[in-house]
């Protein structure tokens, strides 16, 4: 088989992929994967410019389309693999992006009037294809524009691809701020052999025709469409590249400290109300950026008392360097940067191996209670910029994770129903919870205007996956709304459950736009089982 330059076939290891969690493993099509690159040396020789690289990127996606439609196979665009769904994996060929690494700052000619008459500086924004890890996003922004920049809002880790973090639903805890997809405010996507789109939102244009004529797309600026493609898994077509909107370089100043369980969170909970705990916190509440909790469901007092909730907070301050970032390299202690994944990861290293089918439900409790004491044992308090802050990116093993989002004034009701359930089916693992703004994407994962997410970290085992869904179950019986982590464990979703969570008229929104999108052939070759699981894979017009 001939490829067209800066196309390889992907090697697999007996034509399986394992995800980077290594929680699953994807068999696939013999010889349907291929890789991607702009470095290549004979490439960047025979395409030497930026443009010439970029459009010869777009022609090799819509090479590889054209492959798939001819061999009736299904393809996904795949970053680093991050999630622990099959969200984003295909059944016969993936395409891996990470050699797509080219990035672009825009000139004052390339954005739109209408930006810049609202303010706008081209000097905030980033132009970046699909490939571009947030790490290398973050070192670009921080130590190499002039002006520095930074990402707005980050996960709790950052070896994601951007495209595959935000099409997932990667939030962090910015809850004044958002998800990482309400930082995106343009994408290029290619949906066919011959056809491929800019897409922005015609209530925020942002690019001029300066800009989009270069590439050659169809430009379409629309609210709909766009909200819907923003949280899309890979089934929008490929995404070949994102227009970012960043900020000033800024730094986080971190605070951890244990508090009780009383009145006075209760109301930093459900309203964003930190006037009773302001006596506690080192700046005063109107520098909050970061807002999160984590609570140990084995040992955990509510009587107003006992400080055995962990706070974590982050202001945000303007940026300056008289500070000493903290050393990620250091051994004994966690940085203030690791995510609960690593953390637990940890943990589970210091206390003891656990056979993923075969915990005894004895010691369950204990041996969350030296988990949960052997993850939080960080510096209290710490400073960095949110690249310095958000690095952790180490896997050591297969673990368990799932993120439920609810609207943040029903989590006091959510803790209880937890602590009841767990009574019954211990879950072996923490509670973490993170606040976060509300999305416009159609199908976000914070689909609340004030989200708080309730992330479940722990070992791999069987009984945290059925705790999971007895949870989900319960949630449904004392009709408290929520929604389910696209990226993380959620093999319990259903097209039922779908179109529970975020109602038919989303739902039918979401496939409408996708049909807008992609004809009959190409909606197959980015069809999964996942979306079949859920029920996204099929779209029937309904006649008026």
């Amino acid at each position: 088989m001939e490829l067209p330059d800066g196309v390889k076939l992907l090697k697999l290891n007996q034509d399986k992929f394992i995800n980077a969690h290594a929680n699953f493993t994807q068999k696939l099509r013999k010889d349907a994967s291929f890789e991607l690159s702009v470095s290549d040396p004979l490439f960047k020789q025979k395409y030497p410019t930026f443009k010439e690289k970029y459009n010869k990127t777009t022609q090799n996606i819509q090479w590889l389309i054209k492959h798939a439609i001819a061999n009736n196979t299904r393809i996904r665009a795949m970053g680093s693999g991050w999630s622990l769904s099959k969200v984003a994996v295909s059944e016969d060929g993936i395409i891996n992006t990470k050699k797509l690494t080219l990035k672009a700052e825009l000139s004052a000619s390339q954005v739109s009037e209408a930006f810049l008459q609202q303010g706008g500086d081209p000097t905030d924004l980033l132009f970046a294809q699909c490939g571009n890890e947030i790490i290398r996003i973050n070192d670009l922004l921080e130590k190499e524009r002039q002006p520095a920049k930074a990402l707005r809002v980050s996960g709790g880790s950052n070896g994601q691809t951007i495209v595959g973090a935000f099409s997932t639903g990667t939030h962090g805890a910015a809850f004044r701020t958002g998800s990482l997809c309400d930082c995106v405010v343009g994408m290029h996507l290619i949906v066919g052999p011959d056809r491929h789109v800019w897409l922005e939102r015609a209530s925020y244009p942002v690019t001029s025709a300066a800009f989009t004529n270069w590439m050659g797309a169809e430009v379409i600026r629309d609210d709909e469409l766009f909200n819907a493609a923003l949280v899309s898994f890979g089934s929008f077509g490929f995404i070949h590249s994102v227009l970012i909107e960043v900020e000033p370089k800024y730094l986080l100043v971190q605070q951890l400290l244990k508090i009780p369980y009383n009145a006075a969170l209760v109301n930093a909970i459900k309203f964003n109300d930190f006037s009773g705990l302001a006596a506690r916190l080192n700046f005063p509440p109107e520098q909050l950026y970061h807002f999160e909790l984590a609570i140990n469901p084995h040992n955990f007092k509510q009587d107003g008392k006992t400080e055995e909730v962990y706070l974590r907070v982050m202001y945000k301050q303007r940026y300056h360097t008289n500070y000493t970032p903290f050393d990620h390299n250091a051994k004994g202690k966690f940085t203030y940067g690791d995510d609960v994944l690593g953390l637990i990861q940890t943990a589970l290293d210091v206390v003891e191996k656990i056979p993923g089918n075969k915990i005894d439900l004895k010691l369950i409790p204990n041996t969350v209670n030296a988990l949960f004491k052997v993850a939080y044992d960080r510096p209290a308090t710490a400073t960095g910029t949110i690249g310095e802050t958000f690095r952790n990116t180490i896997f050591r093993g297969k673990l368990f994770s799932a993120g439920f989002a609810f609207d943040q004034k029903d989590i006091p009701d959510v803790i209880q129903l937890f602590l009841r359930l767990n009574k019954q089916t211990p879950f072996c693992g923490v509670m973490a919870f993170r606040f976060v703004k509300g999305t416009k994407a159609t199908l976000g994962f914070c689909k609340f205007e004030h989200s708080c997410v309730l992330e479940l970290d722990g070992a791999d085992a069987k009984l945290n996956h059925q705790f999971t869904e007895a949870f989900a179950r319960q949630l449904e019986t004392e009709n408290i709304k929520y929604s389910v982590h696209w990226g993380k464990i959620n093999n319990f979703l259903t097209r039922e459950r779908v179109r529970k969570i975020y109602g038919e008229a989303a739902i039918q929104s979401w496939l409408q736009c996708r049909r807008r999108l992609l004809n009959d052939k190409t909606w197959a070759v980015f069809n999964n089982q996942f979306l079949e699981l859920c029920g996204l894979d099929k779209y029937e017009e309904v006649m008026v």
